[in-house]
């Protein structure tokens, strides 16, 4: 593993008990999945983290925003030699210390606990050896936690989320729930995500991948592995999943019939439930072309 990575997490461990404090937070990401899940099966040097309570969008964001100014003052008066940049109209902080960087970053959309509570994981014992520190944090549930990562690798197509995935000893199905979660409160369309367009992460692997694990993961495993998760995906989807997934892009779903009605209520799904609606009224046309693409590539007629 990379020197300047294990810089970077040593910081970043020395700052997550500041966040563990905040009750209000818990972490996702590969931070969470790789420090506390796995025993380290690579390096993470940033902090995603998820907003538990459901509230209003503005009280979320004014609670979100101390809560961070608590973990910022902490950071500074722990470190002499620290530069923590606050960029509140993003829920973003970034620390600075001695050429390693951290950031510390809230979903604003993607609010509140589903599938479960989150729980006070230990640091792992590969990374208690490593870096001689005992640290806790408070992580989403693993269908959450999961059901995010998954639809990030197939989005972003990055060596690090489809390394992840890789090391996954968690059958999809028993994360579809955080899965379909997630598709719901997605900034893109759901058929991207059953059908993406490769893209060439060769370049990524290099420079954001090569040195953050001791465990190979060649490019051509890289491929295969987003292969198999494409069509893992696809096939842990019920002829019911696919129906309901295809009325909710066109609108026509039945929030009270559906067997996903606990997620009508979350900040991330409302939001695109709202957008949806925009587009049926600015461009029914394109509403139409996107749902018409998910009905094919899932084959519902």
């Amino acid at each position: 593993m990379n020197d300047v990575y294990k810089k970077k997490v040593e910081l970043l461990l020395r700052i997550l008990p500041f966040v563990t404090d905040e009750e209000c937070f818990a972490i996702h990401g590969g931070t969470a999945i790789n420090l506390f899940v796995k025993n380290l099966n690579r390096l993470s040097v940033d902090i995603d983290v998820t907003y538990l309570p459901l509230e209003d969008r503005a009280t979320s964001l004014k609670y979100i925003n101390e809560a961070l100014m608590r973990i910022a003052d902490k950071t500074k008066r722990s470190f002499s030699d620290i530069r923590v940049i606050s960029r509140l109209d993003i829920c973003k902080i970034t620390c600075e210390r001695q050429g390693c960087q951290v950031k510390i970053e809230v979903n604003q959309t993607k609010r509140g606990l589903v599938c479960g509570e989150a729980r006070l994981y230990p640091l792992c014992e590969k990374a208690q050896r490593l870096f001689g520190m005992e640290v806790d944090a408070r992580i989403v549930s693993l269908s959450q936690l999961y059901g995010g990562k998954i639809p990030a690798a197939l989005s972003r197509q990055h060596p690090r989320d489809l390394f992840d995935v890789k090391q996954m000893d968690i059958p999809l199905s028993e994360v579809k729930d955080g899965i379909i979660y997630c598709l719901l409160g997605s900034d893109r369309p759901i058929h991207e995500s059953f059908s993406p367009n490769f893209i060439d992460q060769r370049e990524a692997m290099e420079n954001q991948f090569v040195g953050m694990s001791d465990i190979p993961f060649s490019y051509e495993e890289f491929e295969m592995t987003r292969n198999k998760l494409i069509k893992g995906v696809n096939d842990i989807m019920t002829e019911a999943d696919k129906r309901f997934l295809v009325s909710y892009e066109e609108l026509t779903v039945n929030r009270e019939e559906s067997p996903y009605s606990m997620f009508f209520d979350f900040p991330s799904v409302k939001w695109k439930i709202q957008n949806l609606q925009k587009l049926k009224t600015t461009n029914p046309r394109k509403l139409k072309a996107e749902a018409n693409k998910l009905r094919l590539i899932l084959g519902i007629e």
